[in-house]
């Protein structure tokens, strides 16, 4: 027996219709007809009953009700009392993210964090999106950042904290030769031209696999700088190009000529677990990046 289905069991008893319960926990619908047979099986017993269109406890679930409804309660103590035993569990963030927003879209943000928050700790982690939803799921980290084309672990919520564009990055430099946008369209013309790709899984796959890279290198910062020689174009995300005033570029970042461009376009989401007890810092970090999210996306 776990919290989620004595929960289900909660929430069908205020609302009667699974479709609903599914909503107010952001599962699908036959999960959660998956777990209500699953406790029925566990306990033995029928624990609900279609009236008229109505699931209804039975007996022998409104018997178990006031013991579910105490469990529960009981865990989001346990959790609160583990959370506050010690100032140092309340100082310390675990973040995870994707090569991407790890690399260039979290540092600032870490950084106005901390400055917020001196006494806070925070590790992130910067891997694969598979292993990332491992450690979000096994809850060695607080939060995800991944981008809203990957599905989501199961039982977890998606917030939208930026949004991102893929296109071609080639050299600033004057002497490089000029390309352009043009000498996108089709993939005669992209053949013209030497690649360099991230070797990493990203949202940018989706473009690299239309060329045949020169060369493969695991590092964002490695791409940009061969490109930055010049002679050399690479599929990259715009969050990854200096645009600051005062900054000397070493890249210049062209969107991607597409039939649907909407497709280029796709959003970084902070992920989190669902229904979790979140200790004082888990909570000044989610709002303060609600909030950065507000000013990123104006």
């Amino acid at each position: 027996m776990n919290i989620l289905k004595l929960r289900i069991l909660m929430l069908i008893d205020k609302f009667h219709k699974a479709t609903d319960v599914a909503e107010a926990l952001q599962v699908k619908q036959p999960t959660v007809s998956f777990h209500m047979k699953s406790l029925e099986k566990e306990m033995g017993v029928s624990l609900f009953s279609l009236q008229q269109g109505r699931i209804m406890l039975t007996e022998a679930g409104k018997k178990l009700l006031p013991y579910a409804k105490q469990i529960i309660s009981l865990e989001q103590e346990a959790r609160q009392a583990v959370d506050e035993l010690t100032e140092e569990s309340q100082g310390q963030l675990h973040l995870g993210a994707e090569s991407i927003s790890g690399t260039y879209l979290l540092p600032t943000l870490m950084a106005k964090f901390a400055e917020r928050y001196p006494d806070c700790r925070i590790q992130l982690e910067i891997q694969s999106t598979d292993a990332i939803k491992q450690l979000l799921k096994q809850g060695e980290i607080d939060f995800a950042f991944l981008d809203d084309r990957e599905s989501l672990p199961e039982y977890t919520v998606a917030e939208s904290v930026a949004s991102d564009q893929v296109g071609v990055i080639r050299s600033a430099s004057a002497r490089a030769p000029e390309v352009k946008l043009e000498e996108f369209d089709g993939t005669d013309m992209l053949d013209k031209h030497t690649w360099v790709k991230y070797s990493g899984s990203s949202v940018v796959d989706l473009y690299s696999s239309l060329v045949k890279p020169h060369l493969e290198i695991n590092s964002w910062e490695a791409v940009k700088r061969v490109v930055s020689g010049g002679g050399v174009l690479a599929f990259f995300p715009a969050s990854g190009v200096d645009n600051h005033e005062n900054a000397v570029p070493s890249v210049e970042w062209l969107p991607y000529p597409e039939a649907d461009n909407k497709r280029s376009h796709y959003q970084i989401n902070i992920v989190f677990q669902q229904d979790t007890h979140m200790n004082l810092m888990q909570q000044a970090f989610l709002d303060f990046i609600r909030q950065e999210g507000l000013e990123i996306k104006s």
